[in-house]
C-alpha cells in the first residue's frame, strides 16, 4: 500500500512523497518525484502518528468496561477512539470483583479490531485507592490501601495492568507502590494531598508518574510549593497534561512546561468520560442517587449545573490544536507528547510512537484545523470520515439524554 501526503511528519522531520506499508508496518518511503501509479492520496492533508491516550475512560457514550454491553460495548469504544486519531489506549476502569471487565479487555488485546488498539490497562481506582472527593476536589481523612484489592487488580489483568494510580500518603501506600513496581507497573501520584516533602519522598519510592497534573493535588503557593511544585521540579516524573483549557488554564501550561523544559516527560492525555463526543443537552448521572446533571455545551464540554467542570470530553487532538495554534509550540514537539513520550514511558517505542521506517504503521490524517480525516492501527484503516458517521451509543443517549 503506497499512501502520498506533501506533509508526513517522521521522527526525523517533515517529508514529502510515499509511504509503503506491507502488512502492519512502515517498509519504505518514496520521494514525491517517485512514479507511482496506484496510491492513497492525502495530499491536501497532513499525516501524523497515532495518538496513544493512557489515560481515557470512556468516549461516545461507551466503556470499556463493556459492563451492559459486553464485547460490543468496547468495540464501539475503540472505533470512538479512531474517530480522534487514537491508534493505542490504555482502558482506565476499576476493576471489580464478580465481573469480567479486565478478562475481556484481555482477550480484546489479541486481536485485530475496527479502531484502537489495547497495549494496557490503567488503574485509577477511584473509590478504594485514593480518591477522596470534598473541598478542592479532596477530602480531608483516609482510606487505607486494600493490598487484598492490588494483587486481585494485578492477578486479574492477567500482566495487562500497566499503570496504577494511588494517593501515597494513604497508610498502606508504601507497600502497594513496592508491590506494583515489582511486577512491572507504573505508580502513578493520584488524586493526593500530599505536601511538596511527601511528594519528592513518594517518587522516590517508586511513584513515576503525575496523574492529570495540576487537577486534583495540592497547588503552588509562593510558601507551599505542594504536590504539583514536586511534580514539576522532579526531572523524571513523567506528567499526564490534559490541553483542553479548562482542566487548565493556558497561561498556566505554559507556566508548568517553562519550568519542566524536559520535553520527553510530558504525556497528553485526554482523561475523557462517556458524554465526550454527545451532542449538546443535559445527561442523568451515571449514579441514579445524584441529582448532579451534567450539561454538555455547544462547544462540547462538559459542565455540571453550577457551571463548574463535570467531566473531560475533548480528546488529545483537540489539546494538541490548542498547544499548536494558541500556545505557539511547534507541531513536532506536540506529537512527541501525544504519541513517542507515552510510548517511551510504557515501553512500545521500538514498535510505535512516530514514523518511522519499521516501526508499526499507526497513523492519523488531519486537516488544518486538527479534525481527524482517517486513522490507521497496524496498517489498516480503522476510521474513514466519510464512512463512519454516527458513531455516538444511541442506546446511552435514550437512557441518559435528559428533556430540555
Amino acid at each position: 500500500m503506497y499512501i502520498r501526503c506533501k506533509q508526513i511528519y517522521f521522527e526525523d522531520g517533515v517529508k514529502d512523497g510515499y509511504l509503503v506499508v506491507e502488512g502492519k508496518k512502515i517498509v519504505g518511503f518514496l520521494d514525491k518525484c517517485a512514479n507511482v501509479e496506484d496510491y492513497i492520496d492525502y495530499s491536501d492533508y497532513r499525516i501524523i502518528p497515532g495518538i496513544f491516550d493512557t489515560h481515557n475512560h470512556a468516549t461516545h457514550g461507551y466503556s470499556p468496561a463493556g459492563l451492559k454491553g459486553g464485547e460490543k460495548e468496547v468495540l464501539g469504544y475503540l472505533k470512538g477512539l479512531a474517530s480522534s486519531g487514537v491508534t493505542n489506549v490504555f482502558p482506565t476502569i476499576e476493576y471489580h470483583k464478580g465481573t469480567d471487565s479486565y478478562h475481556r479487555l484481555v482477550e480484546m488485546s489479541k486481536r485485530e479490531n475496527d479502531g484502537a488498539t489495547i497495549l494496557g490497562i490503567h488503574s485509577e481506582d477511584t473509590e478504594r485507592l485514593g480518591h477522596r472527593v470534598g473541598e478542592n476536589g479532596i477530602e480531608i481523612g483516609e482510606r487505607p490501601i486494600d493490598m487484598e484489592l492490588v494483587r486481585d487488580t494485578w492477578e486479574q489483568s492477567e500482566g495487562m495492568l500497566k499503570l496504577c494510580g494511588i494517593a501515597p500518603e494513604l497508610p498502606g501506600a508504601d507497600e502497594a507502590i513496592a508491590y506494583l513496581t515489582s511486577k512491572g507497573v507504573r505508580v502513578a501520584f493520584m488524586h493526593s494531598e500530599c505536601n511538596y516533602e511527601q511528594a519528592m519522598e513518594a517518587f522516590r519510592k517508586g511513584v513515576s508518574v503525575s496523574t492529570h497534573t495540576a487537577n486534583v493535588m495540592r497547588g503552588i503557593h509562593h510558601r507551599r510549593m505542594g504536590g504539583l511544585g514536586a511534580c514539576l521540579l522532579d526531572p523524571d516524573l513523567n506528567t499526564e497534561i490534559i490541553c483542553d483549557f479548562l482542566h487548565i488554564s493556558p497561561e498556566m501550561i505554559e507556566l508548568m512546561m517553562r519550568v519542566k523544559q524536559n520535553d520527553d516527560k510530558w504525556m497528553m492525555i485526554s482523561d475523557n468520560v462517556s458524554v465526550a463526543g454527545a451532542p449538546e443537552g443535559k445527561y442523568r448521572p451515571s449514579d441514579p442517587e445524584s441529582e448532579r446533571y451534567h450539561i454538555v455545551t455547544p462547544e462540547g464540554f462538559c459542565l455540571d449545573p453550577n457551571g463548574r467542570l463535570s467531566g473531560s470530553t475533548k480528546p488529545v487532538l483537540f489539546g494538541m490544536k490548542n498547544l499548536v495554534t494558541k500556545l505557539n509550540k511547534p507541531l513536532e514537539k506536540v506529537i512527541r507528547m501525544a504519541s513517542l513520550n507515552p510510548c517511551r514511558t510504557y515501553g512500545f517505542d521500538k514498535e510505535k510512537g512516530s514514523i518511522l521506517l519499521g516501526k508499526d504503521a499507526d497513523l492519523v490524517v488531519i486537516d488544518d484545523d486538527y479534525n481527524c480525516i482517517a486513522t490507521y492501527a497496524n496498517g489498516r484503516k480503522v476510521y474513514d470520515c466519510k464512512v463512519d458517521t454516527d458513531l455516538f451509543n444511541e442506546e446511552f443517549l435514550k437512557e441518559y439524554r435528559m428533556e430540555d
